[in-house]
This record gives structure tokens, C-alpha cells and sequence, in this order.
């Protein structure tokens, strides 16, 4: 990870880790990179930690075999531009946009099926993205965990290269800002795949009884080749505690 500047060179939000494990600087976007660094340091000064491995965008971060299927997780972003010698994120003209927008995109895949986690991902970063891959569409997957908990700001444009068969919203830690927005929720289903996408939303799926909330669980499974999902439905009766879907088959 780098520092934020914008195009002409300012630097904005530094705060370089020196030490860091014996490996190289990062930007110090809110604290929780800051906690997250102190419990890595901390892991490895109490032999909780091995090794650790800087990757960058189109890297593998996992690549192994489970139960005789391929299982990989590659990083799409965030992305790095190499501005006054060293390699720095590109600032957004605001920093909570640039934050967001630098958030890890990871695409996790299990023998045939494919899976989105975009973070915090915005209209300024997911423009930049699509850049940065040109033709290629490395976004398009199975299932999609909706960026920034269904939030309006994203485009079209990169929910048509994502393409899913189902979309996982997950959001309600906060009322004020009132995730998931309808837009969000409606574009979900209309450029997704299949003739009846599901679209599901940890918010829309809980309950409150006596302030406490009782459900709102989505459950994914995946043996490679089939992927189930489910919701648990307010019910009483252990038999019929889910309401399940079995995705179409892979791409």
C-alpha cells in the first residue's frame, strides 16, 4: 500500500509504518489500519505470526486445491501509481471517497463458481477500475456482496461487468444513512444474470422484537460446482427455519 496524492503530485493522509515486519511503507487510511498493523506486529513479536507477504492488484493471494478443486483469491484492486518515485494511491478529491474507494477487491473461486467482495467501492473507483483492466472483466462472478452496503453511489456500467447470479447486501449498522437505497436494490436485480435473480439484504431480512433484533442471516454454501443459498425465515419450526434457492449453473 502507498500514500494518497492527487494527479499533480500533493500527498494527502501519510503516515508511513516503519519496521513494519521488516516490509515496506503503508498509508494510514482511518485506524483501523492502524489497529489492524499493531495486532500484526503484535502476532509476530508472540510467534502468532509466520511471515508476511506485501501483494498488489491482479496477484493471488490464496491458490491451492480443496477437495480436489481449484481455490484461489485474487486481488482487483486497490491499485498503485508510481508518482515522484514511489507507489501511491490517487486522491479522489474527498477523503472519505478516496478511502472508500481504495477499499481490498477480492474475487474468491471454487472449482467452477465465483464470488465478489468489493468493499466500499464507489462511482470515482469502480470508473477507475474498469480503466485500469481496459477490455478485460475480471468482476463478473456468481454471487456479489453489494459495495458500501447498498449505498447510491456506484455505476451502472461496473454492475453490468458483475453480471451476478444473486447479490448479498449487507448493511443496517447505521439508520442515518438508510442502506440500502432503492436504486441500489433495484439495479441489483436488473443487471443480474438469470430470468429470476435473487437479491438479498441483511437489513430487509431482520426483525425486531422488543429492540432486540432476531434475524436477518443469509447463508451461502458452495461445493464447487452448485451454490445454495438461503435466508432464515421467522419461524419457529426447525423444518422449515430457511428459505432456499439453488443458483443456476456456472458460466
Amino acid at each position: 500500500m502507498g500514500n494518497i496524492v492527487d494527479r499533480n503530485g500533493k500527498v494527502y493522509l501519510t503516515k508511513v509504518f516503519n519496521n513494519l515486519l521488516q516490509t515496506s511503507e503503508a498509508a494510514a487510511f482511518n485506524r483501523d489500519i492502524t489497529n489492524f498493523m499493531d495486532a500484526v506486529k503484535k502476532a509476530a513479536a508472540e510467534n502468532r505470526l509466520g511471515k508476511t507477504k506485501r501483494l498488489a492488484a491482479g496477484a493471488a493471494a490464496i491458490s491451492k486445491t480443496i477437495e480436489s478443486q481449484k481455490f484461489r483469491i485474487d486481488i482487483l484492486g486497490p491499485f498503485t501509481e508510481k508518482i515522484g518515485g514511489r507507489h501511491r494511491f490517487i486522491y479522489w478529491h474527498d477523503e472519505g471517497k478516496t478511502i472508500n474507494g481504495h477499499s481490498l477487491v477480492l474475487k474468491i473461486t471454487f472449482g467452477s463458481r465465483t464470488f465478489l467482495l468489493g468493499g466500499d467501492l464507489n462511482t470515482a473507483s469502480e470508473l477507475y477500475l474498469m480503466q485500469q483492466y481496459g477490455s478485460n472483466n475480471p468482476f463478473m462472478v456468481d454471487v456479489a456482496k453489494s459495495c458500501h452496503h447498498g449505498s447510491s453511489d456506484f455505476t451502472e456500467a461496473f454492475m453490468q461487468q458483475v453480471n451476478p447470479f444473486a447479490t448479498v447486501i449487507s448493511s443496517g449498522d447505521n439508520e442515518s444513512f438508510s442502506h440500502p437505497r432503492a436504486d441500489a436494490i433495484g439495479c441489483a436485480g436488473k443487471y443480474a444474470r438469470g430470468s429470476r435473480p435473487l437479491v438479498y439484504s441483511t437489513d430487509l431480512a431482520r426483525s425486531v422484537s422488543k429492540s432486540k433484533i432476531l434475524f436477518g442471516m443469509i447463508n451461502l454454501r458452495c461445493n464447487g460446482k452448485d451454490i445454495f443459498m438461503n435466508q432464515m425465515k421467522e419461524t419457529n419450526r426447525p423444518s422449515d427455519m430457511w428459505d432456499a434457492y439453488t443458483l443456476p449453473g456456472a458460466v
